[in-house]
């Protein structure tokens, strides 16, 4: 829960902001060190909960990675927002 609450901090810190804003927000001097700080609490409990869990976060991210590339390849999903196995079935 403490994970969710600081996910929650740093989207409030974005949440009103433009995408070019929000890709040039570590250039603002007030707003930029704010980001930080949260994406470190952030970090700080992922970690945490993935050593508890004994869950290697890299091998979890690469697994994941893989998996997309897998059901979501370029020649079945360009040009479509559909999830390919629910919202478009054919191209699975």
């Amino acid at each position: 829960m403490a994970l969710a609450g600081e996910v929650g901090e740093l989207l409030a810190e974005l949440q009103w902001l433009t995408p070019e804003q929000s890709a040039a927000v570590m250039s603002d001097e007030n707003l930029g060190p704010r980001v930080r700080a949260e994406i470190g609490d952030v970090t700080i409990y992922l970690v945490r909960l993935a050593d508890v869990l004994g869950i290697d976060l890299v091998q979890a991210g690469m697994d994941k990675l893989n998996e997309a590339a897998r059901r979501y390849t370029v020649e079945a999903s360009h040009s479509s927002a559909a999830k390919i196995g629910s919202d478009n079935p054919q191209a699975s």
